[in-house]
């Protein structure tokens, strides 16, 4: 307890000296200020930057680590009972598109069966069986021909697909692939009872539509073979190389699209556990297909973001900030010194009166500590307001989750601003520790 109020004693008293000395201290720390302000706000790019490439990896790829387990039976095996549709490999990204269909709703579907009986044994929550197919949409087309859907301007762009991709996914496929939505709602379990199908369009489908509002007069779709389809939902671009993509529930997809592709399981797993879910959940799903059945994984690999890379910059960063820091402190150490010289007569008595040698270095001590502390807090806070205005997306960073103000930026500010600080404040501390008491009589 004794220890903690002298040390709190000596904070209060370093910090009466600063306000005594606040011209002096204030002209020393404007260098330091800017110097942390600087370098925090490059840090906090950096941070920023790497963020929105995980996320970017993330819309294409999936979460760290996502698995895609893709089963097919050997030709040797496919003479099979009639209820098992032919098992063929769909590929692992979206957009790609199988040969063989999946079955009718009133005939059995053993590999989406067999894809829940695995993510319920293994207690996966996050899963999806993601089934791909192309196809035209009867009112793309026209609205194509025409320019106008409802009276909207179709967005003209240079590559104009006659072919929508049609994906049928699970609920769970927007949380693993930070699937963001533009307007309306995502696909959910009640739409695979649904008399008219509810699909999600992308925004590139949307501006082919006029990008027609769908929460006033709701936007039925036809696909070429007469199914109808209600628009419920528009994601966002991933980029401008994105194809028009149309979204449907994996069940609701079985009942009006027969001509999906099979399956492939897509499962979130813990980074922890990714090295034995690629071994574990291909052999348990191949298993409770049964014979002649083999799952093939891919995912899940590790995959370069640009960590390391700006990992390097970040710290040659606070290399080059620390050195500027020093220079700015260097003004302080000048301040810190004549401050000392000039308080012989008060630093003498507090020895005559018994003040001990550590406690005299620790007050003139924590002086500049306390000094660039505040400078290093208040560089972060201009820092926090520069972060906050900037236009990110302007300048290349699209966050779905943008934080507040990356935190490791600020503690790297204030800690290396109050470091260079405690270094300028062993010098005068020195010095201190040298006054005697017959300096005070002398002075």
């Amino acid at each position: 307890m004794n220890a903690l109020s002298q040390i709190v004693g000596a904070l209060i008293e370093a910090w009466g000296e600063v306000k005594v000395q606040k011209a002096r201290v204030v002209l020393s720390l404007v260098g330091v200020v800017a110097a942390v302000a600087a370098m925090t706000v490059v840090i906090a790019l950096g941070d920023l930057i790497l963020q929105s490439s995980r996320e970017l990896a993330e819309l294409y790829e999936g979460r760290s680590v996502t698995l895609r387990l893709a089963p097919e039976k050997s030709s040797a095996s496919q003479g099979g009972p009639s209820n098992e549709a032919p098992a063929q490999e769909t590929g692992t990204g979206e957009g790609t598109q199988a040969s063989s269909t999946v079955a009718r709703p009133d005939e059995k579907d053993p590999v989406s069966d067999a894809m829940a009986t695995l993510a319920g044994h293994h207690d996966i929550h996050y899963w999806s069986r993601l089934s791909s197919s192309g196809g035209e949409i009867v009112e793309v087309c026209q609205a194509r021909s025409t320019g106008l859907f409802r009276g909207y301007p179709v967005v003209q762009t240079q590559d104009m697909f006659n072919d929508v991709t049609i994906q049928a996914v699970d609920p769970s496929f927007e949380v693993i692939f930070r699937t963001r939505m533009l307007a309306g709602r995502w696909v959910t379990d009640s739409d695979a009872d649904q008399r008219l199908t509810p699909v999600v369009i992308s925004e590139v489908l949307w501006d082919q539509l006029g990008r027609a509002p769908i929460d006033q007069v709701p936007i039925v779709l036809h696909t070429t073979d007469g199914t109808a389809l209600r628009v419920v939902g528009v994601t966002k671009a991933k980029s401008r190389f994105d194809m028009p993509t149309l979204y449907v529930h994996y069940d609701a997809a079985r009942a009006a699209l027969p001509q999906m592709g099979q399956p492939t399981m897509i499962a979130w797993v813990s980074p922890e556990d990714a090295e034995e879910a690629r071994t574990v959940l291909p052999q348990a799903l191949a298993s409770i297909l049964g014979d002649g059945w083999h799952v093939s994984v891919t995912g899940g690999e590790h995959q370069d973001t640009g960590e390391e890379q700006l990992g390097t910059i970040s710290r040659v960063i606070m290399i080059i900030g620390g050195i500027i820091i020093f220079l700015g402190a260097l003004g302080l150490l000048n301040v810190a010194i004549v401050t000392v010289r000039q308080r012989v007569r008060e630093i003498g008595i507090r020895r005559a009166v018994g003040a001990s040698a550590a406690r005299v270095f620790f007050a003139v001590f924590m002086e500049s500590v306390v000094a660039t502390f505040v400078a290093g807090v208040i560089g972060v806070g201009i820092a926090v307001v520069v972060v906050r205005f900037l236009p990110l997306e302007t300048i290349g960073i699209a966050l779905s989750e943008t934080p507040a103000f990356p935190a490791g930026a600020a503690v790297a500010g204030v800690a290396i601003s109050t470091s260079i600080g405690a270094l300028c404040g062993i010098i005068p501390a020195l010095a201190a520790v040298r006054i005697k008491p017959i300096d005070a009589i002398r002075y």
